[in-house]
């Protein structure tokens, strides 16, 4: 089908390209070779895609398919047609995650600082009850900002628990973090890489009728390069996919790198299944219908050595470059609706990631 216009412009797909090329290729990848062949799929849809997303993706997981996701249709698109933008960033202050999910085990918090007013066991206290509190805290600790991070930024160990440098600490932190318990992962998830907090990337997705779907295959393990504590894989980390029944795949992928690497080789595991993943999977599909102005979530989580799942922070626009390179086009069976409902979305400054396109990089600090 042969195009004039494209619902996705020349800049939103430009923009597309740099994100891509920025923050996931691979520099060897030679991103010209099908830049210029447009999808098909998304083509009879009204959308400019590059068949550049099919060489990248393909490389690593062996599927050729049309229907990758670009990163332009996804963020100025998919999300708004999927959820709520302008309710995004109250919702995902980590501060709350309590008063939503009261029922789910989280990590302990130790001091939440909220709008620059501190709180310990809910009851607010002064930033010097705070400060003592903390320092005389048995357990290990870390500290995160709450609001507007992504991809681990700003998560710190507290190992210097003298008055003065928890004063430093929170004069550094400002507004907005948690003082939390580190948090203690099944012995089997923590071989993994012993260092970080090895969590689970799991997405769930409300269909039109109501349903609530588990997006299979899209599932992942993530964990952190050696002595980090951050499960990061854009810094150094790894992820693989996890089947239905919680079998966690030996193929290791991480960003910038068009090599697969293998789990065994890397951390001497092999057959690892994640303990209770059927209780994980129940857990954030009832979760979920607790974010009604949000049909697609990305979920970070963990297994307790109880077996409990336990809850590390959700993504309402969770990256989908994983799910992608681990396994193939991003929603799977659900792309053809997904897509349909993108169609309907305006690009405007109110309701997507274009309120801040001028600024070129800073959508970045939204989208993971």
């Amino acid at each position: 089908m042969i195009m004039d216009k494209f619902i996705n412009n020349n800049k939103e797909y430009y923009w597309g390209d740099w994100y891509f090329k920025d923050h996931v290729m691979a520099p060897d990848f030679n991103y010209k070779a099908h830049k210029k062949e447009l999808s098909p799929y998304y083509q009879q849809h009204g959308f400019k895609v590059s068949m550049m997303f099919d060489d990248y993706f393909s490389r690593l997981n062996g599927v050729h398919s049309d229907k990758y996701l670009s990163m332009d249709v996804y963020y100025f698109y998919v999300i708004p047609a999927l959820n709520r933008h302008d309710f995004i960033t109250p919702y995902l202050d980590k501060n709350i995650y309590s008063e939503l999910f009261p029922d789910v085990r989280q990590p302990v918090s130790v001091i939440k600082n909220i709008h620059g007013h501190y709180y310990h066991d809910g009851q607010e206290v002064t930033i010097d009850d705070a400060i003592t509190i903390v320092a005389g805290y048995d357990a290990e600790m870390i500290i995160k900002p709450t609001v507007e991070t992504c991809n681990g930024d700003g998560v710190e160990g507290i190992k210097n628990k003298d008055v003065e440098n928890i004063r430093a600490l929170f004069n550094r932190y400002s507004f907005n973090f948690i003082v939390q318990e580190k948090a203690v992962q099944h012995p089997d998830i923590q071989r993994v890489n012993p260092s970080s907090l090895n969590t689970m990337r799991l997405y769930t997705y409300r269909r039109p009728d109501g349903s609530y779907s588990f997006l299979y295959p899209f599932a992942s393990l993530r964990f952190g390069d050696k002595g980090e504590i951050k499960d990061n894989i854009s810094k150094g980390g790894g992820c693989c996919l996890i089947d239905a029944n919680g079998v966690v795949d030996d193929r290791v992928c991480r960003y910038k790198s068009l090599e697969v690497a293998s789990l065994k080789q890397i951390t001497g595991i092999e057959n690892l299944v994640i303990p209770n993943y059927q209780v994980v999977v129940e857990t954030l599909l009832k979760m979920h219908r607790r974010l009604p102005y949000f049909d697609y979530v990305g979920w970070d989580i963990t297994v307790l050595p109880d077996g409990e799942p336990l809850l590390i922070e959700y993504n309402l626009a969770p990256a989908i470059e994983i799910p992608q390179m681990l396994t193939g086009p991003m929603f799977g069976e659900y792309l053809d609706e997904v897509i349909e409902r993108a169609k309907r979305v305006e690009c405007s400054r109110v309701q997507t990631y274009k309120k801040v396109f001028d600024h070129d990089a800073q959508f970045y600090l939204h989208m993971q």
